[in-house]
C-alpha cells in the first residue's frame, strides 16, 4: 500500500519545545489504500490532532465537517474518545462515518480460532471475556484478578483468539510466568482447550530463541527470570535483548504479584517491554501494602495522582476501574464447586522440643532488644540477624532435626557459650544471602508486631533446660511429623480415591518427611525448587494421572502458584507464610472450579509459639488491608466513582491543548 510521507511541519507544540511525541498512520476512508504519516503529542487532544490534520492535509480533512476517530487493529475498528488511548504506531481512521456497524468487516471464517467443542465457558467466564474486550478498547488492558481456580487462563486464551487481528498481520502475545512449571501449565491449557492450530505457541528459551522470527506464532511463553536476564545482560554488555526489543501485540503478566516493588530488576525489565495491550493476571493483586500496586499501575500505563498515592479510597477506586474480579464466594450459587472446609490442628511440643524452642525464642528476644536499644545504625545487619533467628524458630516448629543436621554442635553449646556465640553459630552465609531478599523483607514488614509480641518476656533471663535438651537427638519424629504420619495413614485408608498435598516452605522438612514416608512404604512424589524442571513436570503428571501416587510433598515457593492439583482433595499446611494471599494461592492448587470433590484444608500450628499468636496477628492485619483495597464495600466505591466522574483527579492540565485525563470509566 502506498504511503505518503509527511515532512512533519513544526506545529505549535514542537515550536514550544515539546518532544514527547508518538507516530500515527492516518487515513480518511476505510476502503482507501492511501495512508498518511502523522505525529501527535502525549498531552494533545483529539480536537488539536484534527485541526493539524486539516491544516497539513487540506484535501483529505476539512475544518467545517464532523469527524470520528477509530483505531484500526487489523480489520477491527474501535472508537477513540480520548487521545490518551493512542499509542505509538497506531493506525487511525478519521472519518465522517458515525455508526461503527457501517465500517467494513473482515470475515472470521479464515481464522479458525476457537475452543474445543467440549469446552464451554461458564457464565462468569463469558462475562469476564466481554469485559476484557471492552477494557482493551477503553484502557488497552487491565487486571484480571478472579479468585484462584476460576479459570483466568482460559478467559485470557479466549480473549487472545477473539481479539486476534482479522487481517494477516503479525500480532504475537507474550505471556510472562513465574516458573517453567507454570509455563508448562499454559502450554497444557492451549493444547487441551483450543482447537488444533488456533493458537500456535512455543516456550521461549535459549533453544527456541530463533522461533521469534517466525510470524506464525501467536503466543510466546517465557519466565520473569528470562526477561530479567535479557534486560540485565543488555544493560551490562549492550547486546540485543529479543524479548525487550520486540514489538508485542499484547503482554500478559501471569501472577503479576511477582512485580510488586518498583526498584527491582524484574520490574524494570517488564516496564521496558513494548506492547499495544497490557494485562496482569493475579488472584492476589495486593499482599502486604498499597505500594505493591504502583508497579502494576506503571506497567498498565495508568498515571497516579502524586498527592493521592497513599489514599486508600483513591487507590481502591482506581483498582476497581481497571480490574475484573470475581470470588468463589460471589459465584457460589452458579458454580458446582463445594466450599472448602478448614480445620486448625493445634499440637503441643514434647518436653525436649519445648526446651529447644523456649531457648531460641529468648535468644531471639535478646537480639531484638539489643538492636532496638543500640546506637548502631546498621539496621540492615540487625534485621538480617533477627530474620534468620526467627527462621530458626519456624524450623524448630517443623522438625528439630533440621537444626541438629545443620548445627550438630548446637546442643553442647547451649549452657556453655554466650548468647552472641549462639547467634553467630546459627547463621550460615548461604541463608544470609537468601534472606536478604526473602525472609528479611517479610520480618521487616511485621517487625512492630514482633517487638510487641516479645515485650511479654521483660528483662529476666531463664537458663535453658539442659536435661530436656539432651533427650532431643533420641526422639524419632517431631510433633508435626508424628501427627502427619498418623493423618496420612488414616486418610489414605479411609477412602482410596482421596489424594493429599502436604505444603511447607522448607525444602529440608520436605526431605525429612520424604525419607519417613519411604521407610513406611507410602508412595509419594515431591515438587520443590531443588528439582530439575523435567523432574518437576514428571512428578506433577504422575500425581495428577496415576491413581497409586496419592501424596504430593509441595514446596510453597516452587509450587504455591500456577499449578493445577485438583485431583487432590486434602491439603495439609505445615507452616504458614507471612501473608494470607500466599496461603490462598497454595490452597487454590486443589480448590478449583474443576474440583468435583469436597476439599479439606488442615492448618497445623504448635501451641504457645509464634505460629499461633504472632502469625495470627500479622495475617489478620494483612487480610483486613486486602479487603479494604481490593474488596472495598459498595458504598465507598460508589462515593469514589462520583468523585472521579466530577473530575477531581486530574492528571495533567499544564497545556491549553491538553485533555483533562479524568480517570473515569
Amino acid at each position: 500500500m502506498p504511503k505518503i510521507p509527511a515532512d512533519r511541519p513544526r506545529c505549535r507544540k514542537c515550536e514550544r519545545g515539546y518532544r514527547d511525541t508518538y507516530r500515527l498512520v492516518v487515513r480518511s476512508d476505510p476502503e482507501s489504500t492511501m495512508r498518511y504519516l502523522f505525529h501527535g503529542h502525549r498531552d494533545e487532544s483529539l480536537q488539536s490532532l484534527l485541526l493539524r490534520l486539516c491544516e497539513q492535509f487540506p484535501k483529505e480533512w476539512f475544518k467545517d465537517i464532523v469527524y470520528y476517530f477509530y483505531i484500526d487493529i487489523g480489520g477491527s475498528y474501535y472508537p477513540v474518545e480520548h487521545s490518551f488511548w493512542l499509542r505509538d504506531k497506531d493506525h487511525l481512521l478519521v472519518t465522517t462515518i458515525e455508526d461503527e456497524s457501517e465500517l467494513p468487516d473482515v470475515s472470521m471464517n479464515a481464522v479458525h480460532a476457537d475452543l474445543r467443542s467440549n469446552i464451554k465457558l461458564q457464565p462468569h467466564q463469558e462475562e469476564g471475556v466481554e469485559r476484557m474486550i471492552s477494557m482493551e478498547r477503553s484502557y488497552r488492558g487491565g487486571i484480571l484478578a478472579d479468585d484462584m481456580g476460576l479459570g483466568k487462563t482460559l478467559q485470557m486464551l479466549t480473549l487472545i483468539m477473539r481479539q486476534q487481528p482479522k487481517l494477516n498481520v503479525r500480532a504475537p502475545t507474550l505471556v510472562v510466568v513465574p516458573s517453567r512449571g507454570v509455563a508448562d501449565q499454559w502450554a497444557e491449557e492451549i493444547r487441551t482447550k483450543t482447537t488444533y492450530g488456533s493458537i500456535p505457541y512455543f516456550i521461549y528459551n535459549e533453544y527456541t530463541l530463533m522461533l521469534l522470527e517466525q510470524p506464525c506464532f501467536r503466543v510466546v511463553i517465557t519466565t520473569y527470570d528470562r526477561v530479567r536476564a535479557e534486560f540485565r545482560n543488555r544493560q551490562l554488555t549492550g547486546v540485543s535483548a529479543p524479548l525487550i526489543d520486540m514489538d508485542w501485540h499484547r503482554v500478559i503478566l501471569d501472577e503479576s504479584n511477582k512485580v510488586r516493588t518498583m526498584k527491582t530488576a524484574i520490574t524494570e525489565a517488564v516496564l521496558e517491554l513494548k506492547t499495544r495491550y497490557r494485562w496482569c493476571l493475579t488472584g492476589t493483586p495486593l499482599q502486604n501494602e498499597i505500594s505493591e500496586l504502583y508497579p502494576i499501575f506503571a506497567f498498565l500505563e495508568v498515571q497516579l495522582a502524586n498527592n493521592l498515592k497513599h489514599n486508600v479510597d483513591y487507590i481502591s477506586t482506581l483498582l476497581k476501574q481497571y480490574m475484573v474480579r470475581r470470588t468463589k464466594k460471589d459465584l457460589q450459587s452458579s458454580l458446582t464447586i463445594l466450599p472448602q472446609k478448614e480445620e486448625r490442628v493445634v499440637l503441643e511440643f514434647s518436653e525436649p522440643e519445648r526446651a529447644l524452642y523456649d531457648y531460641l525464642e529468648r535468644v531471639l528476644y535478646k537480639r531484638i532488644r539489643q538492636s532496638k536499644g543500640s546506637d548502631d545504625d546498621d539496621t540492615h545487619t540487625s534485621m538480617t540477624a533477627a530474620a534468620l533467628l526467627y527462621l530458626r524458630l519456624k524450623q524448630t516448629c517443623g522438625h528439630f532435626r533440621i537444626l541438629l543436621n545443620k548445627f550438630p554442635d548446637l546442643i553442647p553449646m547451649v549452657g556453655q557459650s554466650s548468647t552472641e556465640d549462639i547467634i553467630e553459630h546459627l547463621h550460615t552465609e548461604e541463608e544470609t544471602r537468601t534472606n536478604q531478599h526473602g525472609e528479611e523483607s517479610e520480618v521487616h514488614e511485621a517487625f512492630d508486631v514482633i517487638e510487641s509480641f516479645y515485650d511479654q518476656f521483660g528483662e529476666e533471663e531463664q537458663p535453658p533446660d539442659l536435661n530436656a535438651l539432651q533427650k532431643l537427638p533420641f526422639l524419632q519424629h517431631s510433633t508435626k511429623v508424628g501427627w502427619l504420619i498418623q493423618f496420612l495413614k488414616k486418610t489414605l485408608d479411609k477412602n482410596v480415591l482421596d489424594k493429599i498435598v502436604v505444603v511447607t516452605q522448607f525444602v529440608d522438612l520436605l526431605q525429612v518427611i520424604s525419607n519417613v514416608l519411604a521407610s513406611l512404604n507410602i508412595r509419594h512424589n515431591c515438587y520443590h525448587g531443588d528439582m530439575s524442571g523435567t523432574s518437576r513436570m514428571v512428578s506433577l503428571r504422575q500425581f495428577n494421572h496415576q491413581a497409586e501416587v496419592r501424596v504430593m510433598l509441595l514446596s510453597l515457593k516452587a509450587g504455591g502458584v500456577g499449578l493445577n492439583l485438583q485431583r487432590a482433595n486434602h491439603m495439609v499446611i505445615l507452616d504458614r507464610w507471612w501473608n494470607p494471599a500466599t496461603m490462598d494461592q497454595a490452597i487454590a492448587r486443589i480448590h478449583r472450579m474443576t474440583q468435583n470433590k469436597q476439599t479439606f484444608i488442615h492448618t497445623v500450628v504448635i501451641k504457645d509459639t509464634v505460629e499461633e499468636g504472632l502469625m495470627d496477628n500479622v495475617l489478620k492485619k494483612k487480610s483486613e488491608l486486602f479487603k479494604t483495597i481490593v474488596e472495598n464495600n459498595e458504598q465507598v466505591a460508589e462515593e469514589e466513582d462520583e468523585l472521579l466522574e466530577e473530575g477531581n483527579f486530574v492528571i495533567d492540565d499544564e497545556d491549553e491543548d491538553a485533555d483533562l485525563m479524568i480517570l473515569s470509566s
